[in-house]
């Protein structure tokens, strides 16, 4: 049987709306431990201080790679990960707009896990794990992230726009009635979107209608299958569930029934 912990905290106030939350998470156990991230539209980032996490990713689902330090970008389907029963690590969860205003153009990082180094060089991982403690580790992440989104690109408003409305109405937002308020054609705003949230509007828009329903599946008195479907927007439950299987890996009765 293992043992887990998890420390959060909410980033500096200036980082709202571009970093979600840290955690740093601990666990043992007597043998190797699998898990699942679904579909995300933001991105995860981690500094493993254990022995590396086993990573496959959305992009090549037959590899699986060893990481230390490393991004998984906003994905449509779940990323893998294992330990061989230690784990000790941080967690930094990002926003779209967060992720690029720190790391610039996204697109190449969707479905994927990227090392750190690739994106900041060896300093975040190496200062992340020289800290002592948890209080230092987080107010360390509060000031590289804050230097680096000082330094970073702007997001287009429009970009910015067309995400918030999606996220805003959980991914229900009509692609159509975005295009018209802001004045873009389809192509091009597919085109800055996918630079600068790392997926196009269309599938955030479904990712972000999966990560509502999750939400809904966790509630103390989740409403039926059907009923959810309907509040995030599916056609029918069959369509939610094919999503779900896709984002998931399994279909929302056993994924409900994992997360109890």
């Amino acid at each position: 049987m293992g043992v887990s912990s998890w420390e959060t905290a909410a980033p500096h106030p200036a980082l709202t709306g571009l970093i979600g939350e840290y955690a740093e998470f601990r666990e043992r156990s007597g043998g190797p431990v699998v898990r699942y991230e679904p579909a995300n539209a933001g991105a995860v980032l981690v500094v493993e201080f254990a022995d590396p996490l086993m990573v496959t990713d959305v992009a090549d689902p037959g590899v699986a790679r060893p990481w230390r330090a490393f991004v998984a970008g906003p994905s449509r389907g779940p990323t893998r990960t294992e330990h061989a029963g230690v784990q000790h690590c941080v967690q930094v969860r990002l926003t779209p707009l967060g992720l690029y205003r720190v790391a610039g153009d996204v697109a190449e990082l969707a479905d994927r896990a990227v090392g750190l180094t690739e994106l900041f060089g060896r300093e975040l991982p190496e200062k992340v794990a020289a800290q002592r403690d948890t209080v230092g580790r987080f107010a360390l992440l509060d000031e590289l992230f804050g230097r680096a989104a000082l330094d970073g690109p702007e997001p287009d408003p429009e970009v910015a726009y067309a995400w918030r409305t999606l996220r805003r109405t959980g991914g229900t937002a009509g692609i159509g009635a975005i295009l018209t308020e802001i004045g873009w054609s389809r192509a091009r705003l597919a085109r800055r979107f996918r630079a600068q949230i790392g997926l196009t509007p269309k599938a955030a828009a479904r990712v972000l209608r999966f990560e509502r329903a999750t939400a809904l599946l966790r509630a103390a008195n989740p409403q039926p299958l059907s009923a959810i479907a309907l509040a995030c927007g599916y056609a029918d439950q069959a369509h939610f569930t094919r999503d779900f299987r896709e984002f998931a890996g399994r279909p929302p009765s056993a994924w409900a029934a994992a997360h109890e």
